[in-house]
């Protein structure tokens, strides 16, 4: 199909100049960042930027459009587009929601003329996706779920990742409470993810995904694994079986995964009148599934049979307590935290949040949210990085060391002569300022 084809399917040049005029209408309505589905650590560059940021808001608008001219076809387009709710940010920072599209070629329209810094869908279908969201008539909604680096405290991410002043703008190698320059206290966290990180993710994942295939039963067709573009992975159910769930009911899915309110119960164990732990049910049956097959695995305890068993259970839990140096209900505590899933419930439970667009560019990176066909092979800053290596001249505000699409480059405090997909990352991540020389001549 030829590209004017694929943008005015039924001329509908009309139309995108009407669809234009309701999002600057129905922009007035602003969303924050933790509605949109990016959590409280959502900075965008221009949020984090220097003084220069006119002219990086320029470049990056320029050169996003480029990206969605030649890679639409990885933008990964949701079913039943037309029920469907959009919203788009803008690298000047206003927000706009309740778009809706008839058809991809709007949407393909939409982005080449507005290129918009990030494009975010509804999880959920609507009869009437356009309107306000009391009226929208909600009628059934992807599960998903977001694993996050912040999430999982990573100790390497102290050192690595990078804060900067909203007072002064001055940045500090790794994280700090206060900036070292003015003393202020309103700091942005910029992650720069490495190995270790995006390892440790990939490992949060396949724990869901054992979760998920395991304890509910959702096979693994069901699931998609999406890189989120920054510092994390999106996945999405498909199953249609849990479309109908509610916002309790998908927060119950999200407490499970989290062992919140896990009692020794749970594992089939109890105190006895002596107060000692003793098994409530000689059925082992009941301790191969779920929670209890978890727990009790790790630990290393086994059920036996006959006149002893009690006595035997019993020597084990004390030399775990003995091993542990700690109560058996805090060990049995300290596991379910090892062993629970580090997603951000809030994220699962909200039936009416817009996400990232699958394929779409995240703002906060350069990067694109893309599906993992192969997460173990994966390289974040390989397989969703699609700027290209033609030269560009940058102001960076650091030293730093970058590893990305297959290469290592050294940049420095001031001017670089840096490839674009270097500069995108950097300007996005607020850490480096396009120079003006390139305004001039683009």
């Amino acid at each position: 199909m030829m590209v004017s084809d694929m943008i005015f399917p039924h001329n509908s040049t009309s139309e995108l100049k009407d669809i234009s005029g309701t999002a600057k209408e129905q922009g007035k309505e602003k969303e924050q960042g933790k509605e949109i589905g990016e959590g409280h650590d959502s900075k965008t560059h221009s949020e984090v930027s220097g003084a220069n940021d006119g002219n990086d808001q320029l470049w990056l608008k320029k050169t996003f459009k480029k990206y969605y001219f030649r890679y639409f076809a990885n933008v990964d387009l949701p079913e039943k587009i037309n029920q469907r709710e959009f919203g788009f940010r803008y690298f000047d920072e206003k927000m706009y929601r309740h778009i809706s599209f008839k058809n991809p070629g709007e949407l393909y329209a939409f982005v080449l003329k507005f290129s918009p810094s990030d494009v975010y869908c509804s999880s959920s279908f609507y009869r009437n996706p356009s309107d306000p969201m009391d009226k929208k008539e909600w009628y059934g909604s992807e599960l998903i779920f977001d694993i996050d680096g912040k999430d999982l405290h990573l100790e390497c991410a102290l050192k690595h990742n990078y804060a900067k002043c909203h007072a002064c703008g001055f940045i500090i190698s790794g994280i700090s409470d206060k900036c070292n320059n003015c003393g202020g206290s309103r700091l942005s966290v910029i992650d720069i993810p490495c190995k270790s990180c995006v390892f440790l993710l990939k490992e949060e994942v396949k724990k869901l995904i054992k979760f998920l295939t395991e304890d509910f039963g959702i096979g693994s067709k069901a699931i998609s694994v999406y890189f989120s573009g920054n510092n994390g992975f999106h996945l999405h159910i498909t199953d249609r079986d849990y479309y109908g769930l509610l916002s309790n009911e998908r927060s119950e899915i999200s407490s499970y995964l989290l062992g919140k309110g896990f009692k020794l119960e749970t594992l089939g164990i109890k105190k006895n009148s002596e107060k000692q732990f003793g098994p409530i049910s000689k059925n082992k049956q009941l301790l191969d599934a779920g929670w209890r097959y978890r727990v009790l695995k790790k630990l290393k305890i086994g059920f036996s049979s006959g006149k002893n068993a009690d006595n035997n259970f019993i020597k084990q839990i004390e030399k775990l307590e003995n091993s542990w140096d700690r109560d058996f209900q805090q060990i049995v505590s300290k596991s379910v935290e090892e062993l629970s899933v580090k997603i951000d419930p809030m994220v699962t439970m909200d039936i009416h949040r817009i996400f990232r667009l699958n394929g779409s560019l995240n703002s906060k990176s350069g990067l694109a949210k893309i599906l993992c066909s192969n997460l173990d092979s994966f390289d974040p800053f390989k397989d969703a990085c699609f700027f290209d290596k033609s030269k560009v001249s940058i102001n960076s505000m650091i030293d730093i060391s970058l590893a990305i699409k297959g290469g290592k480059y050294e940049v420095t405090n001031g001017l670089n002569h840096v490839p674009e997909f270097v500069a995108v990352y950097l300007i996005s991540k607020g850490l480096a300022n396009i120079d003006s020389k390139e305004i001039q001549n683009g």
